[in-house]
């Protein structure tokens, strides 16, 4: 009984986090492809960032889940009228997500060309003008280099994917956070020490913009931030009102990967 006790939630961890990685991984290939069809819906559509989610959630529908009884379910989409309900029900609202409305599903940030780089005076661009993407190419230095990707599209796709099986879930939450093991696998109760490793925790995670992830944590929501760059040559005329400002204007404050 007492090596069955040892054993048992080992081989149960095991096999339910080999599940979740599986799924884990296949979440991450899906969103590389959803960066690809953002990428392309941004170059032919001005780098509208609201066309761009739009179509990388369609992308990622078939692996949205939603809440039901304190567990995730994934509708499975077998037919088109699977996927219209599902676009229904999470689509309509731009990805907003009912229970957790923090966050929406999938996020879109731009991070090149910015308002900086492109200094044009007019707002529309033309994204084949000749001026913009070959003036003082000759020297070819890092800087007129540099001008060549004027009208190329940098995009970074967010997936905020909520992990859906049960204990594996939680397991790799903490880990992801750094939180320290439940103090109820532990003999007594909390200590001052661990009240005080609890506040540096949260600080870090408050510092790193993972905050909200620690709070849905806590509330039996476990998300897994996936990210993926994709990159391409626009096709259709620049609006720089479409574009941020600078580079730091992406997710969490960069288009750098925090998470995955």
């Amino acid at each position: 009984m007492v090596e069955s006790a040892i054993v048992i939630p080992m081989y149960v961890f095991l096999i339910l986090g080999l599940l979740q990685l599986g799924l884990i991984h296949q979440a991450r290939l899906m969103t590389k492809y959803a960066a690809y069809k953002a990428v392309r819906a941004g170059a032919v559509h001005n780098a509208n960032v609201r066309e761009m989610r739009r179509t990388a959630l369609w992308t990622l529908l078939p692996l949205i889940s939603k809440s039901s009884s304190g567990t995730e379910v994934i509708t499975p989409v077998t037919e088109p009228s699977d996927y219209l309900m599902k676009w229904f029900r999470h689509g309509l609202l731009d990805g907003m997500m009912l229970d957790a409305p923090i966050f929406k599903h999938v996020e879109v940030a731009i991070c090149g060309p910015t308002q900086a780089a492109i200094q044009w005076k007019t707002n529309e661009v033309d994204f084949d003008d000749p001026q913009i993407n070959t003036a003082n190419v000759a020297n070819r230095d890092d800087a007129n280099w540099k001008k060549f990707d004027r009208t190329k599209l940098r995009i970074q796709v967010t997936y905020n994917y909520r992990m859906p099986i049960p204990f594996a879930n939680q397991i790799f939450h903490n880990i992801a956070l750094g939180k320290d093991i439940s103090r109820a696998l532990y003999m007594g109760g909390e200590t001052a020490i661990d009240r005080m490793r609890g506040m540096q925790r949260r600080m870090k995670a408050w510092q790193d913009g993972l905050m909200m992830y620690d709070m849905l944590g806590e509330m039996g929501i476990y998300i897994w931030p996936i990210r993926a760059s994709y990159s391409m040559r626009m096709q259709s005329n620049l609006y720089k009102s479409n574009l941020p400002a600078n580079d730091s204007s992406g997710i969490n404050g960069d288009c750098e990967a925090r998470w995955l």
